[in-house]
């Protein structure tokens, strides 16, 4: 990760970026056989939620830091459950989640799905930005 400013047009940059991302795996082709990513191959599947997993976290990141509104649909949440947290409970999975997320931030038992992925990645999320 670079430090300093950001550089010119990263606005714009970032908009490319993800319009790509999101074009290559709306290709059916591109969820299967295995691939490779950050040095580590595994199934394309995998790479493909671990991908919208991030868009998911950061963007909500990014729209929590803002105070802005970030509807996720369940149907993407339910996606990504199984990535940051494969046996459904946080605290069990901790050893194998160790440095990807935070530890896990309790959300009521009536939490939506993507309120839950939230709480298992050390997320707060009812947290709003004081201004």
């Amino acid at each position: 990760m670079s430090e300093g400013p950001l550089p010119e047009g990263w606005r714009e940059q970032l908009r490319e970026r993800l319009t790509a991302l999101a074009q290559a795996w709306s290709e059916e082709s591109a969820w299967e056989g295995m691939t490779t990513a950050g040095g580590v191959t595994f199934p394309a599947e995998v790479c493909g939620l671990v991908a919208l997993d991030e868009v998911l976290l950061h963007g909500w990141d990014l729209a929590a830091a803002t105070g802005q509104a970030y509807p996720v649909p369940d149907e993407e949440a339910e996606a990504v459950l199984p990535i940051v947290t494969p046996s459904g409970d946080a605290e069990a999975d901790s050893a194998s989640r160790e440095g990807m997320f935070g530890p896990p931030v309790a959300v009521p038992d009536d939490a939506s799905t993507f309120d839950r992925v939230l709480g298992f990645c050390g997320r707060e999320p009812r947290w709003t930005r004081q201004d």
